[in-house]
């Protein structure tokens, strides 16, 4: 018995010296692949930085700026995943890595379907704080490629010349500046100055994006742009119904010169409108013209004259480092980690709303409290998990349809707000004076709600162009009873007749 007891006391020992000696060997190759990523980081921000200075026309280079700025937001969501990790899942990290073969691959297996359960019931991120998505040799070897192969893009980028106004370069200009959206940008730009003496008397690029993209605010700083500004004689800005009433719209303000016509189709194309509109345009003085038309649907593709730009949601990783940024402002987020890890949960409930990292951003910003931070989160994620499960989606997914969702509570707040939906999303334009008092923070803090069963208020008001204001509704009644999917599709031809 004592020579059992003696072995197995021996083989213990011997794999808890191997067990310590193998995680001092991963902290150290984690530590020298995280002190690699620094590095690619800072050398990739310089080579962005430099390229978003520069007036690129060639479209190749375009694609590989393109891809270069997705890599160095990667690089930055997963040192920051790494900075900010929860200590908790550090440890059952290792616990992961230690249970890898034989009868404890089955308990890895139920320990991860476990752990993946308990996020969806917590509205979790599973991905932060795992290795599930990216393993960071993985993305440091795919950076240090990516990077060693621009060294001809670097050389070439000296022969573009440089903007007149820089791009933004820190985060205290953020809120005044478009993002994510440069590489777009630079494609309606060279589009619009093309000189082409094979091109159509007429040029049509279609742009093409969901509800609240950015459409109209990327053509707006396309258009803001000096040599946009000074290569054409006029830019005028239409709406579906203008197509209508064309031939007086264009033969009102036509003039000899370049002309550019911007044309926003909300609602399905009016094909007619659209050929009678472009016959009008063939009878112009003008000498040149240029037309960007803006759709929800893939309809307008087939009017284009140019490959069509279709705008998404921003990735995960840009998400990330566009809302850091509003939500920090001028603190070093590396000085505050458990703030840091909350917002990368708040920032993965948002899923890329632009409206929702503005709003919530600048909460945030002006409230730097664990406590107040845990507690946004932790109402979001309410919000989220009572819509997914009785519905099967998403509020943010509802709220773009024109759908009425709760209005996310905070817990300190009390019982002024409580049963508030939120719907009919709309944008008002910078000339409108008569605007709600409310604001969509002031509501998130309890702020006193006027009298009656609905009021408007305002979310937020636009620092760049075209400087909408963008207006919802609240109504004070009971939630919508969630039945199911059926709920949605009554919902929605609600919306659609009013």
């Amino acid at each position: 018995m004592e020579i059992l007891i003696s072995a197995v006391a021996g083989d213990l020992i011997s794999r808890f010296i191997s067990s310590v000696a193998q995680n001092h060997s991963n902290h150290k190759w984690k530590g020298d692949d995280r002190t690699r990523l620094e590095r690619i980081l800072l050398r990739m921000h310089s080579v962005v930085e430099e390229a978003e200075g520069r007036h690129i026309t060639n479209r190749g280079m375009l694609l590989q700026l393109k891809g270069l700025m997705e890599g160095f937001h990667v690089g930055c969501y997963v040192l920051d995943k790494i900075k900010f990790q929860p200590p908790e899942e550090e440890e059952e990290e290792s616990i992961e890595d230690e249970v890898s073969h034989g009868a404890q691959t089955f308990a890895s297996s139920t320990f991860k379907r476990f752990r993946f359960a308990d996020a969806v019931r917590k509205r979790a991120p599973v991905a932060f704080g795992s290795r599930s998505t990216r393993n960071l040799k993985d993305v440091v070897d795919g950076l240090e490629t990516k990077i060693a192969d621009m060294r001809e893009f670097v050389i070439l980028l000296g022969s573009y010349p440089r903007l007149p106004r820089q791009p933004y370069s820190t985060y205290l200009f953020m809120e005044q500046c478009m993002f994510g959206r440069h590489i777009e940008k630079e494609q309606v730009i060279n589009f619009l100055l093309c000189n082409d003496p094979h091109e159509p008397f007429v040029s049509v690029l279609p742009i093409i994006g969901p509800r609240n993209i950015g459409k109209k605010t990327l053509v707006q700083h396309a258009c803001q742009d000096e040599r946009v500004c000074s290569f054409f004689s006029h830019i005028l800005f239409f709406t579906e119904d203008d197509l209508n009433i064309g031939e007086l719209s264009v033969n009102s303000k036509a003039s000899p010169g370049k002309h550019l016509f911007v044309i926003e189709f909300i609602w399905d194309v009016d094909e007619a409108a659209w050929t009678k509109f472009q016959s009008y345009l063939q009878n112009t003085k003008a000498t040149g013209i240029k037309v960007v038309v803006l759709s929800r649907t893939e309809d307008i593709a087939k009017f284009g004259t140019s490959q069509p730009i279709r705008l998404k949601r921003l990735s995960e990783e840009e998400y990330w480092y566009y809302f850091k940024a509003l939500a920090f402002g001028s603190m070093d987020p590396d000085e505050h980690p458990r703030l840091a890890s909350l917002a990368m949960q708040l920032a993965a409930e948002m899923k890329g709303a632009f409206l929702a990292a503005t709003v919530f951003g600048q909460l945030l910003r002006d409230n730097p409290s664990t406590e107040f931070w845990e507690t946004i989160l932790l109402s979001l994620r309410e919000v989220a998990q009572k819509h997914l499960s009785a519905i099967g989606a998403h509020p943010i997914d509802l709220f773009d349809r024109n759908i009425p969702v709760d209005f996310p509570r905070i817990a300190f707040v009390g019982n002024q707000v409580q049963g508030c939906l939120v719907y009919d999303l709309r944008t008002a334009g910078p000339g409108q004076t008569e605007l709600p008092k409310l604001t969509s923070q002031d509501m998130i803090l309890g702020a006193h709600v006027p009298d009656g069963d609905k009021f408007d208020v305002l979310v937020w008001k636009s620092r760049i162009p075209p400087y909408s204001n963008y207006i919802v509704t609240y109504e004070k009644r009971k939630p919508l009873r969630m039945v199911g999917r059926k709920t949605i599709k009554h919902c929605e031809n609600k919306s659609a007749k009013s």
